[in-house]
């Protein structure tokens, strides 16, 4: 996952409790109705992604949690 201010022909913006996400049209298959939360813990801070359908897309391996 990268930042990027710019949007591109194959990119999706997605708006929503005053943020803008733009994703490719390729990751928006997966990450269709999932939640995305900005975790911080001891050992630093990211972005956790829990998919309504744990293992589309992450091999089942993360436990929803991709």
């Amino acid at each position: 996952m990268t930042l990027d201010e710019s949007k591109t022909e194959d990119d999706i913006l997605d708006e929503g409790y005053g943020v803008s996400l733009i994703t490719d049209k390729k990751l928006s298959t997966y990450l269709e109705g999932a939640t995305i939360d900005f975790t911080e813990s001891k050992h630093g801070g990211g972005f956790e992604i829990r998919t309504v359908n744990p293992g589309s897309g992450c091999g089942g391996s993360c436990g929803g949690s991709c």
